[in-house]
């Protein structure tokens, strides 16, 4: 912790040299346009430094300490800040008249309150402006890198927040059918246990990581299509899963398909009383992803398309993939149809 408070602080000395150091040459330079020899106008600047200094020092004091939304703060803060410059251009000039004009310019005439006392004064509140516009820039890209971050908290404490809606949502299904599956005494109970394990294992597990593969996360779908295909007689239900992956190793957010296929199971299969079936298809190409799934629901009976499931897809492509993606909610009466495409 010491050294992380040390390091920028290292930084900032740093930077506050280099300022001072460029000014110094700068001054020294423009001087030595009038006889060209600069070495003399780096010694007489040298003398002059600890006036600016204490005037810019002192005006950005005045600024922190002074400054606020109130009008007597602007006005208080304006007056110490030409105080502190004025101070500084007097200085410089008791600085001119006992040292830096014996020595480096003898033969020059010097008049203390002439008109040159307002170029030392101009030249006291062009650093300190200067100064105060550095501050300020630093200190706004500060803010705007703290905003960043608080923001990028904010969106990894939501995301966490809606990966742990899915995971109760997901456990309470699975299990019920496993426990319904048990209570009949079926010989799919096993089987059913084994998907569920591999289950449970990718959804406690790999949904953990920012990211999987597309191949884990349409390898996870298809294990979950199979356990809810043990559920159901063949003559009940029939299921269809296409895929076409160019690239199975990218990337994509661990679970986010999986509520669209599980929709598909609830609110379609599990209403539907006879001929229930579901037809999926998941292509990607030149990094574009695309997901049709569709199944039959009963006619009779009011869905609730935007269950916690999608209601949590929808938030989840929001803030992952921001306008890159499509997603088409449609209820056709006697079947509903989603049309997912995404950006990867």
């Amino acid at each position: 912790m010491v050294f992380a408070d040390f390091c920028p602080m290292k930084r900032r000395i740093w930077l506050h040299i280099l300022f001072w150091l460029i000014f110094w040459f700068v001054y020294a330079y423009l001087g030595s346009r009038y006889d060209g020899n600069l070495a003399k106008y780096i010694e007489a600047e040298v003398f002059q430094l600890p006036a600016r200094m204490l005037a810019t020092y002192l005006s950005l004091w005045c600024f922190e300490r002074f400054s606020g939304a109130e009008a007597h703060k602007t006005w208080l803060t304006l007056g110490s800040v030409a105080a502190a410059n004025f101070t500084g251009g007097l200085l410089n000039r008791v600085v001119k008249m006992l040292w830096v004009v014996p020595m480096y310019f003898p033969k020059a005439s010097f008049d203390f309150w002439g008109y040159m006392l307002a170029f030392d004064i101009f030249d006291c509140v062009f650093i300190t402006f200067t100064a105060l516009t550095v501050r300020l820039y630093f200190r706004n890209q500060e803010m705007k890198k703290r905003a960043a971050a608080l923001q990028a908290e904010k969106l990894d404490a939501e995301l966490q927040a809606l990966k742990g809606q899915i995971h109760p949502h997901f456990l309470f299904n699975t299990i019920n059918n496993l426990y319904a599956l048990a209570r009949r005494k079926s010989d799919k109970t096993a089987p059913v246990a084994l998907k569920l394990a591999h289950l449970l294992r990718y959804v406690l597990y790999e949904s953990a990581k920012p990211v999987v593969t597309i191949e884990q996360e349409v390898n996870n779908l298809k294990d979950y299509v199979e356990l809810e295909k043990l559920r159901f007689d063949e003559d009940r239900l029939s299921v269809s899963l296409e895929t076409e992956i160019d690239d199975p190793g990218r990337a994509i957010t661990p679970l986010l398909l999986l509520p669209l296929i599980e929709n598909a199971f609830k609110h379609g299969v599990s209403e539907k009383r006879s001929e229930a079936w579901v037809k999926a298809s998941i292509s990607l190409k030149n990094n574009q992803l695309r997901v049709l799934i569709e199944n039959s629901k009963e006619t009779e009976r009011p869905t609730n398309p935007q269950g916690i499931g999608l209601r949590n897809v929808q938030r989840q492509l929001e803030l992952l993939y921001p306008e890159h993606h499509r997603l088409l909610v449609t209820d056709r009466g006697g079947t509903f149809l989603i049309d997912l495409e995404i950006d990867l």
